[in-house]
Formats: C-alpha cells, structure tokens, sequence
C-alpha cells in the first residue's frame, strides 16, 4: 500500500490525549494528528504554551508518528488580523509540528460564509496571510497545508477554493482534502479530487450528506471508493486521515466504530493496489 490511514485525536476529541492516542494505537494505526482547534478540541491548546517535547514522548510512547498538527491560527480573511498576531499564535504552533516531524494544517477564513469586505479582498487577504505562513513554516522545515474547502468557513465552494489556488503559488502550501466539506457543501469530491489532484497532499475522511459534515463513514452520500480510486490512479503518496468528529454514534460506541472505519477505508485501498 502506497500510504497511511492514520486517525486525528479530533477522533476522540472528549477525551484526554493520553487516552485518545491509546485508543488509536489499539484501532491499529501508526500515524494520528494532533487537534489544535479551539472551538473542537483542545489536545493542543491554541495559544499554545506547552513542551513540544512532551507530545514528542506520547507518541513515542503509543508508537505513533504525527503526520500533521490540525490547528486554526485565526480569521485569515480578516483585515485587522496583524502579522504579529497571526505569528504569534502560528509559531508556536510550528514549533510543536517541527518537533513531531508533522506538516501544520491551516483553514481559510472565519467560521461565516460572508466576506469582511467583499470577495476579491477577503480572497486576496487570504492569499496573503497564507503566503506569510509560509514564510513562517519554511524555515521550520514544516510544510504548511491548507483546508482550502470548508463547509462552514469562507471559503465553502469549489468555485471559491479554485479562486484562491489559482491566486497561490504551490510551493506556499498543499491542499488539505477533506471529503465531508466538499460533500456537505454540495459539490462533487470525486471530480474534485481529479481536478486539484497536483495540490493535494493529505485527505481527511468523514462522511456527510448536504448540509451536514459529522456523519460517520458508510453513513452518507461520500463516494469514498470513488475518491480512492482518483486519487490512487493517478499515483496519491499522502496520508488517508479518519477525523471522525462525528454526531451519529454514542460516545462509548466511538472506539468499535473507529475500528469499523479503519477497516473500510484500509480495505478500498487494499482493492486499488
């Protein structure tokens, strides 16, 4: 097989984080990344303060490797959002996925689908802040990647994402590839994956039906074995990522459905291959 299914600790986002990597090294995975949302979780808290070093440990503990720290650094379509601010709240986080050997994983704008100004500025001020972290990263040696596409962010169509990759040059950052987005926003991952296949480099899965993104695997309208196979066909490296933040299933039911998950997306891999 080509690449890793890992599972983000957003899997098991009500847990503590010693808890949520033992329950994803006993799924079988040996890549996770660590959740660094606000608003979703706080396994890396944001601002963040801690040892990189602890985290470091923990997953040499669990025999994981993180492929990426998932964080929001704030709203970057926001015109009063400052370099100082955003590198503030970025370089530690750069820190903590240098020291884990992970990329840093970004979203585009704030949690409305109404620009602060009007849509070729917010695009434009998004480009910007982007190219900055990336100024940010590349010293770090961290590769910065982009949640281009997110159902309840700005930047929630595929006409606005391919906007803002037609304004961006691909060495600022890869594409963040996340299948429930794209399905709850209406659009169609499978073509999409086609069409933007030279910038993506790390997929999230989930499932999801119009309108609503937490929903687990095999419980929606994702086309997974389609995604797979686009990808796959046309020689996808990255990592495949369960970050089952998902509504559907009791709490003490999520560890047995997280294997369940694991199984399938393992499977539709194995079958390309």
């Amino acid at each position: 097989m080509s690449c890793e299914v890992g599972i983000s600790t957003i899997t098991f986002r009500f847990r503590p984080l010693e808890e949520a990597l033992s329950l994803i090294q006993e799924v079988g995975a040996v890549e996770t990344e660590l959740g660094a949302i606000p608003d979703v979780v706080d396994h890396v808290p944001v601002p963040f303060t801690g040892s990189p070093q602890r985290y470091v440990n923990l997953l040499a503990e669990h025999g994981l490797s993180s492929g990426a720290v998932n964080s929001d650094v704030g709203d970057l379509n926001d015109p009063e959002l400052t370099r100082a601010r955003l590198a503030e709240i970025a370089d530690p986080l750069i820190g903590l996925a240098a020291a884990t050997g992970g990329a840093l994983i970004v979203p585009c704008g704030r949690a409305s689908w109404e620009p602060f100004v009007d849509e070729a500025t917010d695009l434009a001020t998004i480009a910007s802040n982007l190219e900055f972290l990336a100024s940010r990263c590349r010293p770090a040696g961290v590769r910065l990647l982009v949640e281009v596409l997110h159902h309840k962010r700005y930047i929630h169509t595929v006409r606005r994402a391919d906007q803002l990759l037609a304004m961006t040059d691909p060495s600022w950052f890869g594409q963040l590839f996340d299948v429930a987005h794209i399905g709850a926003s209406e659009e169609d991952a499978v073509a999409w994956a086609g069409a933007t296949f030279d910038r993506i480099e790390r997929v999230h899965l989930r499932d999801a039906i119009p309108g609503n993104l937490n929903i687990g695997i095999g419980r929606g309208n994702v086309d997974f074995a389609g995604v797979i196979e686009a990808l796959e066909s046309r020689g996808y490296g990255g990592s495949y990522i369960l970050e089952l933040e998902t509504h559907d299933v009791k709490e003490q039911d999520r560890p047995a459905d997280a294997k369940r998950s694991f199984d399938v997306i393992t499977g539709l891999l194995a079958a390309t291959h």
